[in-house]
């Protein structure tokens, strides 16, 4: 027993069926031979890159400290410090050779400043060159700088001084020690550029300090490249397109064997359903039939209801068991019986149609006069 269907409503479903199968069929094969690319940056000249400042402090002699050097990370009393062992490091490594030109410099530079933290404010300054532009020329993977100076602090404090008697200003003061190594390198991979500035920063015209500042500094870099990188199968995407393909499938074989189209109803047939569905409450059935000798025909059903508003009359039909059987409503009041007859149904159409017709014509030759 196959399921009737209305004969568009089964090609339209047959229809976004086929085409759910192909783009389905599609998305599995396209997800499965060409799951397609995406970019990647990867490597293809790496180095590392470090900077660092290390220092000792040597003392004079005095009666509080037996040994004569301190090491990083004290507390120390200016009164005590005879001068600061430095020592300026830098170490470049690269995964192979390369063509590596730049310079370093080593530069004290004392200011004036107020403030602190983030709100400090320079009121003036003053650069010391210890090293000026010693150059770096080398094909080579590696480059190591080591460079020391005994820095004699009592020399800054006594400049840190007169500048402020001189300026009548009395505003902190510090010494910064800095090591800048520019470097520009060229590859068969590329070219790279790298600036480092370690230093330490030194507090002056203080009775006691501490050493800060950004003493090592670990900058390793690279040279990238960007790639197309497949991507992996996604197996789990692939089982659901299947499992809704295989869906698919079952549906269009359901439609094509196991459904048929539905005969189209007769005329008669669809005006009885649509008299029922769209009357029903205003319809009385009736067990015996109606005799009547003298009617007048109404041309709709519509027109039939519209008398029986108006008159206030039920609309009346002899009951059948096959409602093809059913042909006739009828409105009764007084002398006058209304009857509206399925049988005149097609004849109405055609006459409608003619006079339809008719008054195209009779248009057309009046346009033409």
């Amino acid at each position: 027993m196959k399921l009737k269907i209305n004969k568009n409503i089964r090609l339209g479903l047959s229809v976004i069926v086929i085409i759910s199968i192909l783009i389905f069929s599609y998305l599995i094969y396209k997800e499965a031979y060409n799951p397609g690319f995406e970019e990647q940056t990867r490597a293809v000249y790496s180095y590392k890159n470090i900077g660092s400042i290390n220092y000792s402090v040597y003392l004079k002699p005095n009666n509080l400290y037996t040994q004569s050097r301190l090491e990083e990370g004290k507390l120390y009393i200016t009164e005590f410090v005879d001068y600061v062992d430095i020592n300026f490091n830098y170490e470049f490594t690269g995964e192979r050779e390369a063509d590596i030109k730049g310079d370093y410099n080593i530069t004290a530079k004392v200011k004036g400043f107020t403030g602190g933290g983030e709100g400090v404010t320079n009121i003036w300054e003053k650069d010391f060159p210890i090293v000026q532009h010693n150059r770096i020329n080398t094909n080579d993977s590696k480059i190591s700088i080591n460079e020391n100076i005994k820095l004699n602090l009592d020399e800054y404090i006594a400049f840190a001084k007169e500048i402020k008697e001189a300026t009548k200003i009395n505003s902190q003061t510090s010494l910064t020690l800095s090591m800048d190594v520019n470097i520009k390198g060229a590859t068969d991979k590329g070219d790279f550029e790298e600036l480092i500035i370690p230093n330490l920063v030194i507090p002056l015209d203080v009775m006691m300090f501490e050493i800060t500042g950004d003493n090592i500094i670990n900058k390793p870099g690279a040279i990238e490249e960007t790639i197309q990188v497949q991507q992996a199968v996604n197996k789990n995407l692939i089982i659901v397109y299947g499992i809704i393909l295989f869906i698919l499938v079952i549906a269009l074989i359901f439609l094509v064997f196991f459904t048929t189209i539905a005969p189209k109803k007769d005329p008669i047939e669809k005006e009885i359903d649509r008299i029922f569905k769209k009357h029903g409450d205003r319809l009385v059935a009736l067990n015996s039939d109606i005799d009547i000798k003298k009617a007048i025909i109404v041309k709709s059903i519509e027109d039939l209801v519209k008398i029986s508003d108006d008159i206030e009359k039920p609309i009346l039909y002899r009951y059948r068991v096959d409602y093809k059987e059913i042909n006739k409503f009828y409105v009764i009041h007084d002398d006058n019986n209304f009857v509206f007859d399925l049988k005149y149904l097609k004849i109405f159409e055609q006459i409608e149609d003619a006079e339809n017709k008719a008054s195209d014509y009779t248009n057309e030759i009046l346009n033409e006069n």
